[in-house]
């Protein structure tokens, strides 16, 4: 299943995937933190698009969501018609 994501940072967007329990704070051998998606889960990256400043990204998970995960998701409602990025089928 794909869904889109907006938050207002990527800070944001971190935050509510680790909330959601699709991503998980790693540190790699020179210390920097990264937040990286749990088995199971792809993530998609954008940023910002154009003159919405907002932080985008498309996330593709295995299974299906439970509502508390959704609920935790900042998810892009309504769809857009034609998606900056999509994920290839």
């Amino acid at each position: 299943m794909d869904y889109l994501l907006r938050s207002t940072t990527e800070s944001d967007l971190d935050d509510a995937l680790i909330a959601a329990g699709l991503a998980e704070e790693r540190t790699d051998e020179d210390g920097e933190v990264m937040v990286l998606p749990v088995t199971g889960v792809t993530l998609d990256r954008i940023g910002p698009i154009r003159s919405d400043n907002r932080y985008h990204a498309n996330l593709r998970v295995a299974e299906p969501l439970s509502q508390a995960q959704l609920a935790e998701l900042p998810l892009v409602d309504p769809l857009p018609t034609v998606p900056y990025r999509r994920f290839f089928d």
